[in-house]
């Protein structure tokens, strides 16, 4: 059975051959921190073959599975390549700032960050 993964990231590179397109796909691990900001705490690269149409640069959402590769780095070192064959490849439309909010910030921006239940209410 193979792994599944679905991830968005930002196109590095495009690479064409005669058996199709690999793309190489960055996402970033995001986490929260002490003051509730979301920041950047790591990366993953992921060649990924999907469907052409695609640049460098693109945001993309990826649903595919999974392959790792074993290989010899130029320093003698063993690495891994995170290979994903794409099922789904979408391009991913950057929201402009003046787009409305969605979600969770559109709740926030109404009604705030602070708890919404009143604690008194007698039900």
């Amino acid at each position: 059975m193979a792994v599944k993964i679905e991830f968005t990231g930002f196109i590095n590179g495009v690479r064409q051959f005669e058996w199709g397109h690999a793309y190489d796909v960055a996402h970033s691990q995001m986490m929260k921190d002490e003051q509730d900001e979301w920041k950047v705490v790591g990366k993953d690269y992921f060649s990924v073959t999907g469907k052409p149409g695609f640049e460098e640069g693109d945001q993309v959402a990826v649903v595919g599975t999974l392959k790792t590769k074993l290989f010899d780095k130029k320093d003698g070192s063993k690495g891994v390549a995170l290979n994903v064959r794409a099922t789904e490849m979408t391009k991913v439309e950057r929201r402009s700032q003046n787009a409305p909010k969605v979600g969770h910030a559109a709740l926030n921006e109404v009604f705030g960050t602070g708890n919404p239940i009143e604690e008194s209410a007698p039900f």
